[in-house]
């Protein structure tokens, strides 16, 4: 069943990884039997088999690793929490895959929280803010690891380990901390084997595909996602700070991209944000101008009185005296306006 908990009445959308995905992908919440997956580069696109029907999201945004992901013991990744500017309505999450154990910052329409991902070993013994069991083999947070604020950072690290939780860069499993930059260093998070072999981060995911209850989330330009640092550890057991413009392959998807790439920094730094020219306008180029007595699917971009707009869910019919830029005092609020145009 489609678990729901206190954090919020409604499912909340989430996906297994059996392969590493460099494209933007559907994400699929697990309802049922999972089979194999695959990832068709010329559709961006990903399947997997449920026995049961499933909830889709997407991958807009990855910066995957380059390098042998074999030859790494260990991850840290560092993010800023971004200014969403719809977020008592918008679902989405920032995170980052490492040999099948996924863990980040997932937004619905209480806030931020920390999360982690599947973890097959379950989330008994897990970190106890993280007991929600909100998916099958993972959790939001609650408490300190929760109600993160825009320009909070959050880091998280991955280590080859033992049964045992001690470091060892011969170990068989995989062991997760979060660092809440509070003060209180690395606090044990989550525990699994290791299996599929991946190293990418999804800097924007987004539900908008499951329905219209998962808003597309929309990310100020002026305070966005930021990547602070990453690290690698090398199979000596060193720490290695992450740079070079070649150390990651980038995938971006409109609405949304990057900005403020410094890859050649040490450590290498980028932000990634809703689409727009940083003085006001978007680039409506591609969208549709809105017009009465039309159908609209949901997530179609119009523009209509110089502004960029979003269909909230499908719109059979677009009544006359529901533009989205000035409409009627009874029409539905069936728009999400994104900004003006450039």
């Amino acid at each position: 069943m489609v678990m729901k908990n206190a954090v919020s009445m409604q499912p909340h959308p989430r996906r297994p990884s059996r392969a590493a995905r460099s494209c933007a992908g559907a994400a699929l919440l697990l309802l049922g039997a999972v089979g194999a997956a695959a990832c068709t580069a010329g559709a961006q696109d990903e399947a997997e088999s449920l026995g049961e029907a499933s909830l889709l999201g997407t991958y807009d945004l990855t910066s995957r690793y380059t390098g042998d992901v074999q030859q790494t013991r260990g991850w840290i990744i560092e993010w800023e929490v971004p200014v969403l500017l719809n977020a008592s309505e918008a679902w989405a999450a920032v995170g980052q895959w490492y040999f099948n154990l996924e863990s980040g910052i997932y937004h619905n329409p209480s806030g931020w929280h920390v999360y982690y991902f599947a973890d097959d070993n379950g989330i008994t013994g897990n970190h106890p803010s993280c007991a929600l069991g909100t998916w099958d083999g993972g959790s939001l947070c609650e408490g300190a690891l929760s109600s993160l604020q825009p320009g909070q950072r959050v880091a998280f690290k991955y280590e080859w380990c033992t049964p045992a939780r001690v470091a060892d860069v011969n170990g068989a499993q995989i062991c997760l901390y979060v660092d809440m930059k509070d003060g209180a260093g690395w606090q044990f998070l989550a525990q699994d084997a290791r299996s599929t072999v991946e190293m990418y981060a999804h800097d924007i995911e987004h539900f908008r595909d499951v329905g219209p209850e998962y808003t597309e989330p929309q990310f100020s330009c002026e305070a966005p996602i930021k990547m602070i640092r990453q690290e690698v550890k090398t199979t000596s057991g060193a720490w290695q700070t992450m740079t070079g413009a070649s150390t990651w392959s980038f995938h971006d998807a409109a609405p949304y991209v990057y900005q403020n790439k410094n890859l050649t920094a040490s450590p290498a730094t980028w932000e990634a944000c809703t689409a727009s020219d940083g003085g006001g306008g978007n680039d409506c180029g591609g969208a549709l101008v809105w017009a009465p007595a039309q159908a609209y699917p949901p997530s179609t971009q119009v523009t209509d009185g110089g502004k960029l707009y979003s269909a909230k869910w499908h719109i059979g019919w677009s009544h006359p005296s529901c533009p989205p830029s000035n409409p009627a005092s009874w029409c539905p609020a069936e728009w999400t306006e994104i900004g003006p145009c450039n």
